[in-house]
Formats: structure tokens, sequence, C-alpha cells
């Protein structure tokens, strides 16, 4: 009984099957469509997660990376400036600073959700910082209160990296629409678009309009007269419009699919407290509610990589999310001259997180298995 990990991107690939009529009839719509790429599906597609999020403005993309990027390029970060995001987690929170030119500034995150620690943001602002980028990590809201609160008394711009928290909410407030404007990737995240794929949202119209421009050689819309009227520098990362109706298709499940993805957890919660076992399990904040991309327990030192090992041999798919913290990366450990120690607790929690399976097909009894043989593992 193969048991695969928690996203859609491994789901779809080794057993979560959720391709039917409607998906079916979208994709044959696209293709049979003369539009490739920003038409109707598009059109339609930011419409629909504009309107379920309940902000103004969303355009696709060719990626969450590119989504961050451009984000930054709109606002007019680069040359001279500085961006704080969180030591723990995927390369795009560095990559995308660095490649507009600016610098990504590390902080430490806190303990229960592994998100960006608000506390230690205030030390690493300078005279260059121009913004701060939470991630909503695993699918835990970060503190958002306290990092705007912080943000908007030092004149600092919030994007959200929203890549692993699509419908999540905090306090009653969407995730993604409580700092300036956030980034989210559908590429095997709570909704996929069966490849790469992005998308920007915001409530600043004129940071909509200039994603827009961007996204696309710098120009308002490409079709007739106005195909070589070119107004930026930009770039190509649009999304394709087989893309955005698959996307759009799948976003009627994202409600549900999150919710068998929190029942999920809260099973594995009770099976790792009913055998006793010495293992952190996630912990839902107060006036949170997680999404659960990816269920991330911690395992004590030492033990989690053998424990991984056991688990591939009874063929139970899990995953390191991520293996080595941002400013332990070659690349940005020059950039930023950082070296182990400087972030001790993103560097503890990065050699203890496992996600185990938690795609909203899997069932009681998978879940139960899998606790099983971790049981067996640690007992052993």
């Amino acid at each position: 009984m193969k048991v695969t990990t928690g996203s859609l991107h491994s789901a779809l690939r080794k057993g979560f099957n959720h391709v039917d009529d409607d998906m079916r009839e979208a994709v044959l719509r696209a293709l049979e469509s003369r539009d490739y790429y920003l038409g109707p599906e598009n059109d339609a597609f930011e419409r629909e997660v504009s309107e379920y999020l309940g902000i103004s403005h969303a355009a696709t993309v060719n990626s969450g990376t590119s989504g961050m990027y451009l984000i930054l390029r709109a606002y007019g970060l680069g040359e001279g400036d500085e961006v704080i995001v969180p030591a723990m987690g995927f390369v795009t929170l560095a990559e995308a600073v660095a490649v507009a030119g600016a610098k990504p500034v590390f902080v430490d995150v806190e303990e229960t959700t592994m998100n960006l620690d608000p506390r230690r943001i205030e030390p690493a602002i300078t005279p260059k910082t121009r913004a701060v980028v939470p991630a909503h990590k695993y699918g835990h809201p970060a503190e958002m209160d306290a990092i705007t609160s912080i943000a908007r008394e030092r004149g600092l711009l919030v994007i959200e990296d929203l890549c692993h928290a699509l419908g999540a909410e905090q306090h009653g407030r969407k995730a993604g629409t409580i700092g300036d404007a956030a980034f989210l990737s559908f590429a095997g995240k709570s909704i996929s678009v069966c490849g790469l794929g992005g998308m920007v949202v915001t409530n600043d119209e004129g940071l909509a309009n200039e994603v827009r421009l961007l996204r696309d050689h710098g120009r308002p819309r490409a079709k007739g007269e106005r195909f070589y009227d070119i107004r930026r520098i930009g770039y190509n990362m649009r999304l394709s419009e087989l893309h955005a109706a698959i996307g759009r298709v799948q976003l009627r499940s994202l409600d549900t699919w999150n919710a068998r993805r929190r029942e999920n957890a809260a099973f594995y919660n009770a099976e790792f407290a009913r055998h006793n076992l010495p293992v952190e399990t996630p912990e839902t904040l107060p006036g949170n509610l997680h999404a659960f991309l990816h269920y991330t327990i911690r395992v004590p030192s030492g033990l989690r990589d053998g424990l991984r090992e056991f688990l591939k041999g009874e063929d139970i798919e899990s995953s390191v999310l991520y293996p080595l913290d941002l400013h332990l990366l070659k690349p940005y450990r020059q950039l930023c001259d950082h070296e182990e120690g400087d972030f001790p607790t993103a560097e503890r929690l990065t050699s203890e997180v496992l996600s185990l399976p938690n795609h909203p097909d899997i069932t009681a009894r998978q879940i139960a298995r899998t606790v099983s043989l971790v049981s067996a593992f640690l007992e052993r």
C-alpha cells in the first residue's frame, strides 16, 4: 500500500487522481481556442481567484518565483535595497531578491509555526530596508498583525508568500490579503495547473497594472495594433490558456481539499498522541485556519534521516522541506557573509522536520499505518 506525500504534485504522479470530466472539458476548450496565453481563461482565472480571496486585483504569471520577482520590480526595488526574508524556506525567497539586484537579509524563525519571527525583524532593519516577505510556511499563516505593525511604522512593504497557504485564514482574513501584495504558486500546491504557474494578488491597482505590463514584454495587451506597443523593458512570464483553464476547475475544489487536509492532520495528531511518541506535531495557533499543504512533524535530532529511509523501505513517501537553510546555500552564504550558527532556531528545525503524506484522498487506514511505522522505528 503505497502512501504518497502531501502535495498535489506528488499525488498527481502517484495516486491522487482528480482528473474529471470538468477538467477534460476545460482542457479541450483551451486547446481549441485561438488564444494561447492571456486570453479569456486567464481573465476568468484572475477574476475567480480575486473573488475567492476577496481582493481587488490578480495577475497570472508563469511561476510563484516570477510573481515575487515581478512584485519587487514593479515596486522599483533593486540595487542598494534590502529585503527581509525568513532564513528557513524555499530558495525563491532569496533568489527573486538577488535577481532583482537587491540583497536578501535573513531573519530567524519562531518555534511553533516555523514562520518569520516578528521579534527578529526590528534588529534586521537598516536604512536600506525596503520590504519584508513573510512566508506562510506549510499552510499556517505568519503572525501578520505583528509583522504589518512593524512594517507600517518603518515604512516597509509587506509581500506575502502564499505558495503554501491558498485558502488559509487569520482572524477571519484570507492569507495573502493582509500585506501590500502576495504571490502564489500552482506548481503542485493547494491547487495545481499540472505544470508551472503562479499569480500575483493585491489591492494596489497600480502594482497590478505594472505586473501585467512586465509579465508580457512591457506591453499592455498583446492584441491587434497594440502587439508592439512596448512601454517597459519587460519579460516573458505569462501563463498559458491551458494552465489557466485547469486552474479554474481546481479552484472549485480548493475548500474541500483544504478541509480534508485539516481532517487528516487532526487524525495524524490524535494517532501520534495515542502512541505517545517523542515527536512534535504541528499546532494551529488560535485565530488561524491552517491550509495544511504539508503535514510536518519534528523528529528528535539525529533520527529524522533514518526514519525517512525506513519509511521509504515501507513504500511510504516523505519529504524534507527544506534540507538546508537559505543563508547556508552556497551563493547566498557568499553574498550575505553568513555561517552556521547565525540563525540557530531555523538550523535546528531544519534538521528535525519531516513532511508526511497528507493529500486529500489519503485514507485513515493509510495515516494509521504511517504513524504505526513511525512508532515502530522510534521504539526500536
